[in-house]
């Protein structure tokens, strides 16, 4: 992984930012607070949610003062057929029917798409979901891919220099290897740097294969393992695990 560099300029903190920050809410959550006339700076009501903030601030909430949230780390197998949001406006069933039993807010990190499955990734640690998605850290994702059809030599030579995907984007494999091939149908395990939207599919319908199925098994640090479909598991202590992504 390449090495940080720590003058790249950090966005200053606003009010609804730094109460997400908190692991309090998300930011939708904090405006909404604020307009709701629950949060107080310094005891005076807050009215603009993008006001700058300073260390010296005291921010409550509902008559509270804001603290530090205990960070959470939850890593669930998803199953093919739910969003990877909270709510659907088209009524699809989301991955938080699984998390019925968990208290306070964890947002996902690093979506997959309806008709993907695998590694999900929730916490309220907004820092530790930056390094994970933000493509300048090239934080590695591997998935099992199966496709129709077969790849050939020339196609995984393509895929590791960098293939056209439209949209003006370029996909470039860190790995690729071929797993098994049968019934005219070939399993991949891919390892991506990046997590466009809909990369994968769309990088092999570029060599006129589609996919059948799609499971992400490693994001950074965490592995699926033997996780089953819609189960989840708090993870307590990610230091060893995150020690080299930490900024």
């Amino acid at each position: 992984m390449k090495k940080r560099d720590k003058r790249r300029k950090q966005p200053s903190n606003n009010l609804i930012r730094t109460i997400s920050k908190s692991g309090y809410c998300s930011r939708k959550e904090a405006l909404r607070l604020v307009q709701a006339n629950a949060v107080k700076i310094n005891g005076k009501p807050a009215l603009d949610p993008g006001r700058k903030m300073n260390p010296s601030d005291r921010i409550t909430v509902n008559g509270r003062p804001l603290a530090k949230k205990e960070a959470r780390y939850i890593i669930m197998n998803k199953p093919s057929g739910y969003v990877t949001t909270r709510e659907d406006e088209l009524g699809r069933p989301t991955v938080y029917e699984f998390l019925k039993d968990v208290k306070g807010w964890v947002f996902p990190v690093g979506r997959l798409d309806l008709d993907s499955e695998g590694l999900l990734i929730f916490t309220n640690d907004t820092k530790l979901g930056s390094i994970l998605t933000e493509p300048r850290y090239e934080v590695e994702r591997t998935y099992e891919v199966l496709i129709d059809g077969t790849l050939g030599c020339e196609d995984i030579t393509a895929i590791l220099k960098g293939v056209d995907i439209g949209r003006g984007q370029t996909s470039r494999a860190k790995h690729i290897k071929i797993l098994g091939s049968r019934d005219g149908s070939t399993l991949v395990e891919i390892t991506l740097t990046e997590g466009k939207n809909r990369e994968i599919r769309r990088l092999f319908e570029s060599f006129g294969s589609s996919v059948k199925s799609l499971k992400r098994i490693r994001f950074g640090p965490f592995k699926l393992g033997n996780l089953k479909p819609g189960k989840w598991i708090e993870v307590t202590d990610i230091t060893e695990k995150v020690k080299n992504l930490v900024i």
